[in-house]
């Protein structure tokens, strides 16, 4: 299927240039229906890609979709953790099928979630191994979530790259809320930390201090959307617009520029995901 080049704005920055939005639902039923105004948007706040994350099989099928279609976003495979007690061998094959495709970056998300406990503890364990097996198969990076569960992922991934099987396969802790311990052994097993809107918080501060401290070269942007919508901008659905919000956050607790930043997070995630050209 030839993926598609969404015109920029006269004058705008075109696709593959400027930010990079590493985390979004582009395909939730809030935002796919409008998806021409929100890519628009996200162009004239100078964010250039986005990766489009699957979280059930309609999901990312639909993130498939999309990315084949449009030259700024790319897919990412997966089923969130609150529906990983109904995953089968059969969802695993059409992962697998559809992480073949070119626009394809990432499996995931999956993860943890032992703050609403949709699904058992012990499938929720075994989703996120089965995920990674899937990722180190395939060579490709994983996005992983995580709330209340910090010590759990952290211990599982431990655990699953000590063994003879485990693959190096890079490692995305998407919106990132854990101490500075956390981080230390985060960062230990490889992994890069995705910031997004929570950083805005007014009781995040001590996610603010984490985040000033964290190696250039591991963090990453997200905006989560239509989720965790930035501060200012708090009571509508969040957008790729609102990364610059979260840029000038992270430049502030850094000493750095918008721009650098940006940059900088940019570059990281053409590293860590092996993003290429369009």
């Amino acid at each position: 299927m030839p993926r598609e080049q969404s015109e920029p704005p006269t004058g705008e920055v075109s696709a593959q240039r400027g930010a990079i939005d590493t985390h979004t639902h582009l395909n939730h039923p809030r935002l796919v229906r409008r998806l021409a105004q929100v890519l628009a948007r996200a162009r004239l706040a100078g964010v250039g890609e986005m990766i489009v994350v699957g979280y059930d099989l309609p999901s990312s099928e639909l993130a498939v979709e999309l990315a084949e279609h449009h030259r700024e976003l790319w897919a990412a495979v997966g089923v969130h953790p609150h529906d990983a007690g109904g995953i089968d061998q059969d969802t695993f094959g059409r992962l697998r099928d559809l992480a073949r495709s070119e626009a394809v970056v990432a499996i995931g998300e999956t993860g943890f979630d032992f703050h609403r406990d949709l699904s058992p503890r012990e499938s929720q364990v075994a989703a996120v191994q089965s995920h990674l097996a899937l990722a180190w198969e395939l060579d490709l990076p994983v996005i992983l979530h995580c709330r209340a569960a910090q010590e759990t992922l952290l211990d599982i991934v431990s655990e699953c790259r000590g063994k003879p099987s485990g693959g190096t396969s890079k490692l995305v802790w998407h919106c990132f809320d854990g101490t500075g311990e956390h981080a230390a052994r985060a960062l230990d097993l490889g992994m890069a930390l995705g910031l997004g809107g929570m950083l805005t918080y007014e009781k995040s501060e001590g996610l603010r201090r984490v985040a000033a401290e964290l190696p250039a070269d591991r963090i990453l942007l997200e905006t989560d959307c239509p989720y965790l919508t930035p501060q200012p901008r708090r009571g509508r659905d969040n957008e790729p617009a609102n990364l610059a919000i979260i840029a000038e956050c992270a430049a502030r607790l850094r000493g750095e520029s918008k721009h650098q930043v940006e940059e900088n997070t940019s570059q990281n995630a053409r590293r860590i995901l092996r993003l290429g050209k369009k």
